[in-house]
């Protein structure tokens, strides 16, 4: 069994590190000699699967961790100048994040609903949702036939498979955070446009 030496170096220092055990500590819980260990965490060498076992063994956890990828952060930030700008005249913003969450996609927009500005949104998919929290001004939104006013501090939740509008109510902008809930099946499909 190979391993690949680049991915099975770095998870091998991430849990040594993890754990605080120096790598003459790791070689004596595992029985791994210090060449081997050193050649391993620099990404040569071509380990046999017995090693893999007792390095496993020693970091507590399964063979697969040592070889799958590195788990995500538990932190995930993104800063206000980063994202996907959204050069719209009526609402811009920009889309902070876009993550798979079980069985949907889910986006997060902060935008700017300027005022006289309108927008009408077609359906993204059968299923999706839209929660939208109102960070400042006020806001006209919602299905297009039963559409709610939110101010700052509002929040609310409509289902965003059918036709659904942005408008500002008074002469300043309203800004709005948008968290949108689309099933996979047709989010693949590109119908949340």
């Amino acid at each position: 069994m190979e391993a690949t030496s680049s991915g099975l170096a770095g998870a091998v220092r991430r849990l040594r590190a993890e754990r605080g055990l120096t790598a003459a500590e790791l070689c004596l819980r595992s029985g791994v000699a210090k060449a081997t260990l050193s050649a391993i965490e620099a990404g040569r060498g071509n380990p046999r699967l017995e090693t893999l076992r007792d390095l496993a063994e020693a970091l507590a956890v399964d063979v697969i961790d040592l070889l799958g990828a590195p788990a995500p952060p538990a932190v995930t930030v993104v800063r206000r100048t980063e994202g996907t700008e959204l050069p719209d005249l009526a609402v811009p913003g920009r889309l902070v994040r876009s993550v798979t969450m079980g069985a949907a996609l889910v986006e997060f927009y902060e935008l700017e609903i300027r005022p006289g500005g309108h927008e009408t949104s077609a359906s993204h998919g059968v299923g999706a949702h839209e929660h939208v929290f109102c960070l400042s001004g006020r806001v006209r939104l919602g299905p297009i036939d039963a559409p709610v006013d939110l101010e700052e501090g509002d929040y609310v939740s409509y289902p965003a498979d059918r036709p659904h509008s942005w408008v500002a109510i008074d002469d300043e902008p309203a800004r709005v955070w948008v968290t949108q809930v689309m099933p996979l099946a047709h989010a693949a499909r590109g119908d949340h446009t």
